[in-house]
């Protein structure tokens, strides 16, 4: 009886152990460097009224492990957005201009990867609160269909050190 308790203790100890490992392996492949891009769930918003001749398709996305360089971040925000085409998602919307804000964050101890908006009673937490995170930042619509990027080496604390304009490919001051 107590040999058999042995056994299923071991066993499940055994059990255990090897799952904390699958864990540990599976946390080590999420921040093993290399760059991802996701849309942050629970944050797009659609901004006009029917009687009006504007509508705004905001999205937000978090980069993880972005690019030093703000060129490359720029390629990478490029390169992006023309793989996963937003204009598709307001098609429905005739005869007005559609205006398409993307913004792009960097994951932080203030913005984790799992981060989602809270509205509660007590506690508010959005996007807006997070601009020192913010690190691309890309427009265009149906009247000026040239792709407008910014692209910011910004400081830990959020402190801007350096920031790039792009009109298309071309840079500008």
């Amino acid at each position: 009886m107590i040999k058999i308790n042995v056994k299923m203790i071991v066993l499940m100890i055994c059990i255990l152990f090897i799952s904390l490992s699958l864990m540990g392996c599976t946390k080590n492949e999420e921040s093993s460097g290399e760059t991802k891009i996701f849309e942050i769930a629970n944050t797009e918003e659609v901004v006009g009224k029917k009687d009006e001749d504007v509508v705004t398709l905001r999205k937000h996305y978090m980069i993880l492990n972005p690019p030093k360089d703000l060129t490359e971040l720029k390629e990478l925000v490029e390169t992006y957005s023309k793989n996963h085409l937003v204009e598709g998602e307001m098609k429905g919307i005739e005869g007005k201009n559609r205006i398409f804000d993307l913004s792009f964050y960097r994951e932080s101890e203030d913005l984790p990867r799992d981060w989602q908006p809270d509205e509660s009673y007590m506690n508010t937490d959005r996007l807006e609160h997070h601009k020192n995170d913010l690190i691309a930042y890309m427009i265009w619509s149906d009247a000026e269909p040239q792709k407008e990027y910014t692209v910011y080496d910004k400081s830990k604390e959020g402190k801007v050190m350096k920031q790039l304009h792009f009109i298309e490919d071309q840079l500008v001051d």
